[in-house]
């Protein structure tokens, strides 16, 4: 577990564990707006396969709609993502972000990549507002 998400290891394949976090999340109010196989994707891109990793993007609509409410800025930071992934001693892991750390990440050995993500995406909205 890091300090910016929660993690627990299911003793499941992916399968099943996937279809699990998809219940429990439903049962919380929850749906799924988007799913990114990473494993596919990074296979694809780069011939390289880091093992089961799918991203699930998970929203609660109340929710949702009191934060863009109180700051239309924060569709920036959702969906919530879980992260189901192979745990290499057996079973799956599952990461969800922490909500309340999103909103204060500083989380260490992150601030290079930060900064990069950051400069990739002022670049990719430059972009947009010069090519209206």
């Amino acid at each position: 577990m890091s300090n910016y998400t929660m993690t627990v290891t299911l003793e499941a394949d992916e399968v099943e564990a996937e279809q699990r976090v998809r219940a429990a999340l439903k049962d919380q109010g929850f749906g799924i707006l988007s799913e990114i196989d990473v494993r596919a994707t990074l296979l694809e891109k780069l011939g390289e396969d880091v093992g089961v990793y799918k991203i699930l993007g998970a929203c609660n609509p109340p929710l949702a709609k009191r934060a863009i409410d109180a700051d239309p800025d924060i569709g920036a930071m959702l969906p919530c993502n879980v992260v189901v992934r192979a745990n290499p001693d057996g079973g799956t892991d599952i990461a969800a972000a922490d909500p309340a750390a999103m909103l204060a990440m500083g989380a260490e050995g992150l601030d290079e990549v930060a900064s990069e993500a950051r400069a990739g995406i002022e670049a990719a909205l430059a972009a947009l507002v010069r090519d209206r």
